[in-house]
């Protein structure tokens, strides 16, 4: 067996997700050298990595310069898959800028294992052929799609998801919590990583608790950023609003900790809620192209990620939303005030994790990635 693997993520999300997996597979196969155009997180595990591909898609690039860039890595990628014939290829999310390394390099012989499934399921099933004509296994991060997956004939494996499987430190939660509003009503609002998202979602989130302050007037209110930047921004909105509003940066845990509600932009972001098991309403804010669009492109009824788990709405969710805060806050308001609402979800949340149980991601994801690679 070649001793050169690559794996290839276009996005934050990806080198998060990617550098788990290559902790693990140098430690079970040190021999394998892993060589990647990823971020910086794939190269603290021990990649190789030959170029940045992910910071700039977190900066926001405009379309046309975003597609040029991502051409310009494929003529790298190829030019040194050429040169250095890996055994197999991890392209990790991102099909659109994926799927043309895929295409290439199945054919000469490089195995093909997708991190985190292609969600063709919820927009594109039509592309069905092309994902099994691109792959040896897909690797899913939630428990329903390898069934989806097999249904269309290409093979899928769940692997869990390392935004649930990963250990909470209590007792240091408890005491960054210590330090956030203590209040009998505690609201924690999470806006999201992007700027695009900070800017559509944070005004919507303040008129939502502008609303109900009008009948809690002692409800704490914390929001999260993920670093000083998107904390500027938040600040930046903040400066309007009415009311205390703790920022904390960085402390995403501790402020789960915290509250007793999220509202919080559809995301991965909600894995992380339902790992604390904590009530929460979704939501994301987008114009009207992006809920006309939702409604002819989406093939499925509920979008935020715990509902797709559970397989039915567990959760509100506002997810296109184009309407005013009046629905959004009498929905949390319903959980802020009625503790058989929220143990209610918490149940439902409990029990939609229950596939998740003993499952190891960067294990499962690392032995099955393995089996492909020996296959003769």
């Amino acid at each position: 067996m070649s001793d050169s693997l690559l794996i290839t993520a276009f996005e934050p999300s990806g080198d998060r997700l990617a550098a788990k997996v290559i902790s693990r597979l140098r430690e079970i196969r040190p021999e394998l050298t892993i060589h990647a155009w990823g971020g910086p997180l794939m190269k603290e595990a021990g990649a190789v990595v030959h170029d940045d591909t992910v910071s700039h898609a977190a900066m926001g690039l405009g379309a046309l310069a975003h597609v040029q860039r991502i051409r310009s890595h494929h003529r790298d990628i190829l030019a040194w898959s050429r040169e250095h014939q890996p055994v197999g290829l991890i392209p990790v999310d991102s099909p659109a800028a994926n799927f043309p390394i895929c295409k290439k390099l199945r054919p000469n012989g490089v195995k093909v294992i997708h991190l985190a499934a292609p969600q063709l399921w919820a927009w594109a099933p039509w592309r069905s052929r092309k994902l099994r004509r691109c792959t040896d296994l897909v690797l899913c991060l939630m428990p329903f799609e390898p069934e989806w997956f097999a249904q269309h004939d290409i093979p899928a494996r769940f692997v869990g998801h390392p935004a649930i499987d990963r250990g909470l430190d209590s007792e240091a939660d408890a005491r960054v919590a210590a330090t956030m509003p203590q209040t009998d009503s505690r609201l924690l609002l999470m806006p999201g990583s992007r700027q695009q998202e900070i800017n559509r979602n944070v005004p919507l989130m303040l008129k939502v608790v502008s609303q109900l302050r009008e009948h809690r007037p002692d409800l704490g209110v914390v929001m999260t950023a993920v670093d000083e930047e998107k904390a500027g921004m938040v600040h930046r909105e903040l400066a309007a609003s009415e009311g205390p509003i703790k920022v904390v940066v960085g402390q995403r845990d501790a402020a789960l900790h915290w509250s007793q509600v999220a509202l919080a932009v559809s995301g991965t972001v909600t894995l992380d809620i339902m790992r604390h098991g904590k009530p929460m309403v979704g939501l994301y804010r987008t114009g009207v192209v992006g809920v006309l669009g939702a409604k002819v492109i989406l093939t499925i009824k509920n979008r935020l990620l715990p509902n797709l788990i559970a397989g039915s709405r567990i959760v509100p969710e506002f997810v296109p939303y184009r309407g005013g805060p009046g629905p959004v806050a009498r929905a949390v308001g319903h959980l802020l005030d009625s503790v058989e609402a929220r143990t209610c979800q918490e149940e439902a949340i409990a029990a939609a994790l229950s596939p998740y149980a003993n499952t190891s991601f960067a294990t499962s994801a690392s032995d099955a990635i393995i089996e492909v690679l020996d296959r003769q």
